[in-house]
């Protein structure tokens, strides 16, 4: 009888370090992807480790606790998404025709210092992007003058060094209207370069989420912000990461500032008494005081 295992065998081997790293991802940083294709995840993995010449959980695991950069190498593989401008027709409607003019127009009447805008997990720099688009169509129509600091994070280093340059595919620009297109883009083959006036509104930087020192990105030094965006977020990490998660947004809104959350995601129990929804169809929530 031949003592070699069976293929069956060593894919069920493959499949059980695979698992091994995922709990330790979700027990040690709180990432949840049960959310998330595991085929697409498991090679993504298996690449890395094939990479590092390793064959088995622990040492990879070892190698995470020794190597703490590999951690960003690891979450950037995992996390990265496909993102495109004005994602949620809906939401950026209401933000655009309603909560966004408002805000602006109280600020100019109110002698206010500026807007301050939080995108947490921004990815390629498209919401935060769209953001800015929104406000600077605004601010020219109303011929108004504001100061507007647009903060976009992420855990991804690489991700982050891409947003930056603001360069993007059609796919991504989708949504776009024409006029906006032809006003904030500029066609270089087959990638649309962003308008620098709408690259400087924005400051990308690395923010760990449930870094439990912070409450706000350092970088903005305080919060006291009149809206964050934490689209889509949530979902990749399990409920007392999300706990956490939460208490910083809640403390990084100013009063009567709007949360901003992804279709799959609700408020916590907790805070349901403390925030009021702004309409039926989509997630944008009010800090009641």
């Amino acid at each position: 009888m031949s003592l070699a295992p069976k293929i069956g065998d060593m894919v069920n081997l493959v499949k059980a370090q695979f698992i091994v790293i995922l709990d330790y991802l979700h027990t040690s940083r709180g990432f949840d992807f049960s959310v998330s294709r595991y085929s697409s995840l498991e090679r993504k993995i298996n690449n890395r480790l094939s990479q590092l010449k390793m064959d088995r959980a622990q040492q990879y695991i070892k190698f995470l606790e020794t190597y703490p950069n590999e951690w960003i190498t690891l979450i950037d593989l995992l996390t990265i998404n496909v993102s495109r401008f004005f994602r949620n027709a809906l939401t950026f409607e209401t933000l655009a025709k309603k909560i966004l003019p408002n805000l602006i127009i109280h600020k100019a009447k109110t002698d206010s210092t500026g807007i301050r805008i939080w995108s947490a997990g921004c990815a390629s720099g498209e919401e935060p992007y769209s953001i800015a688009v929104l406000i600077h169509e605004i601010l020219r129509k109303e011929h108004l003058d504001l100061d507007v600091t647009i903060f976009a994070t992420d855990i991804s280093k690489s991700i982050l060094s891409k947003a930056r340059k603001g360069c993007f595919v059609e796919n991504q620009l989708v949504n776009v209207k024409l006029s906006l297109l032809n006003k904030y883009f500029i066609k270089d083959q087959n990638h649309y370069l962003l308008d620098e006036k709408i690259k400087e509104m924005v400051s990308f930087s690395y923010y760990d989420i449930i870094d439990p020192k912070t409450y706000v990105p350092p970088e903005s030094l305080f919060g006291n912000f009149d809206i964050v965006l934490c689209r889509n977020l949530l979902i990749y990490f399990r409920q007392n990461h999300q706990t956490i998660i939460f208490n910083k947004l809640f403390r990084a809104l100013s009063s009567n500032a709007f949360l901003v959350l992804g279709e799959a995601e609700q408020l916590p129990t907790k805070y349901q008494d403390q925030f009021e929804k702004e309409n039926d169809y989509c997630h944008i929530y009010r800090k009641t005081f």
